[in-house]
Formats: structure tokens, C-alpha cells, sequence
């Protein structure tokens, strides 16, 4: 005799493959949707009256003058110092002029390096591309 096969509902069978592709369902999204609303008032309270933003969040000075230059990040610091150096500069000439520690500087040149933004031109000296 034949065993009777358990019949599967289509629901189960779609909950099934929602779960297993990793789709979101309808309650996910409105979830996500109240965590965000959560998140959108949290800022707008947070807001500091006075202080105007920009579209990508970035706060705008207040309109003084004189304020001065931005301050360089310390990778445009040693990408200036290597333009300066026609031939190439190595980390200790990097450390004297920076005045970063040794670390920061192989951490900067090992970046510069992977992104391509220097090459190294002999054991220790770098140029710019």
C-alpha cells in the first residue's frame, strides 16, 4: 500500500522560499519603515538651532571671515610633501617633514600604494603616479 503524500499549502510554500532567498516580506518593510521615521525624528531633535547644513549633512560655517584654511588630512599632508620631491622621498624624510610617527606614515604609503595613487621607485622611495 501507498503511503498518502502530505499536501503543502501554497502559503507555506511561498513563506518557504521568502525565508530561504532572504526576501523581505510586507511586515519587514514596515518595520524598517517605523525604525526609520524612529530614526528621522531622533535627528530632527537633535538638531542644533542656529547652524545650517548642507544636503549631505555637512555643517556650513557660520559666515565669519578669516577663519582660516581647512586643515589638511594627514594623506594630503604626505601627498603635498611628495610633490615637493622630484626624485622621490623616503619615510624617514616623510617623518622629518610631517612630523607623523613612523606607523602613520607606512600605514599612508601602504594605502597610497594599494590605491595607486604612488609607486615606489627604489627600496623605501616614493613618487607620485
Amino acid at each position: 500500500m501507498k503511503k498518502k503524500r502530505r499536501s503543502y499549502s501554497v502559503d507555506a510554500v511561498i513563506r518557504f522560499f521568502l525565508q530561504y532567498y532572504s526576501i523581505p516580506t510586507k511586515q519587514d518593510i514596515e518595520k524598517l519603515i517605523k525604525r526609520m521615521e524612529r530614526l528621522e525624528t531622533a535627528l530632527k531633535a537633535a538638531r542644533v538651532p542656529g547652524r545650517k547644513r548642507t544636503k549631505a549633512g555637512a555643517v556650513k560655517g557660520s559666515g565669519r571671515k578669516g577663519r582660516g584654511r581647512a586643515k589638511m588630512t594627514a594623506t594630503e599632508r604626505v601627498i603635498s610633501v611628495m610633490k615637493r620631491s622630484s626624485r622621490g622621498i623616503d619615510i624617514a624624510g616623510m617623518k622629518k617633514k610631517t612630523g607623523f610617527e613612523d606607523k602613520k606614515i607606512r600605514n599612508i604609503v601602504f594605502r597610497l600604494a594599494k590605491q595607486g595613487t604612488i609607486k615606489r621607485t627604489g627600496r623605501g622611495v616614493y613618487t607620485l603616479r
